[in-house]
């Protein structure tokens, strides 16, 4: 591929313009529903990249050339928004904390790292997923944010929250917990096909642990 920019940049002029790969690297976390994000991929795949740039592979068109590579990225973004790949690319943790070892320089050899978890996400996953509130936004409650959420999310879709209405089967508890879990959900539901995520400003997250509770029940997704 950067042959490819190298030759038609040539033809335009440009030929002696340097190159650098502006962003590359693996997610080391993702949502039940996607598949590879996980440390153990992450690791390998950035510990490699370490070891082959370290040889200045160049291109086959350039062989040699020295080519900066910058790794995406340093830290996860846990409040960035969308799928849960777009808060799972660092290095480290929002805490500082390494997610896994790395010798950016290539020199270390790859035997001497301690074994990685097992990737528990290469294969699709086929079960029911909730979206339901996160257990740090329950925890630390924001009620204008779960609030706004909430509004959003009973404001989309056909019936989102008809169940929470006084009298109906979800009503209780009534919580703003428990409410804006049964929200999230029903909009996730019926919104996700055509590109909604289980975020909501980060008070949300995903759940493979059944949220139905006595005859209120919350419809789920079967992944594939």
């Amino acid at each position: 591929m950067l042959d490819a920019v190298a030759i038609a940049m040539a033809k335009l002029g440009y030929g002696g313009v340097k190159l650098a790969v502006a962003e590359t690297g693996w997610p080391n976390g993702c949502d039940y529903g996607q598949i590879g994000g996980n440390v153990h991929n992450a690791a390998i795949y950035n510990r490699n990249l370490g070891a082959r740039m370290a040889k200045n592979p160049g291109t086959p068109l350039r062989p040699g050339a020295k080519m900066p590579v910058f790794v995406f990225s340093l830290y996860n973004e846990d409040l960035k928004g969308g799928p849960g790949t777009e808060r799972h690319w660092g290095l480290y943790y929002a805490n500082c904390t390494a997610v896994y070892e790395i010798d950016l320089t290539g020199r270390r050899p790859l035997w001497s790292y301690p074994p990685l978890p097992a990737p528990e996400n290469n294969t699709p996953y086929k079960r029911p997923i909730w979206c339901v509130m996160s257990a740090a936004a329950s925890k630390k409650l924001n009620e204008t944010a779960v609030g706004n959420a909430l509004s959003y999310a009973c404001g989309q879709g056909n019936g989102t929250c008809d169940a929470i209405q006084p009298g109906k089967n979800c009503y209780l508890p009534n919580t703003t917990v428990a409410h804006a879990s049964y929200a999230f959900n029903s909009y996730w539901q019926q919104f996700r096909k055509t590109g909604a995520t289980c975020y909501f400003n980060n008070l949300a997250e995903q759940t493979i642990k059944d949220p139905s509770h006595g005859s209120c029940k919350f419809h789920s997704s079967l992944d594939s």
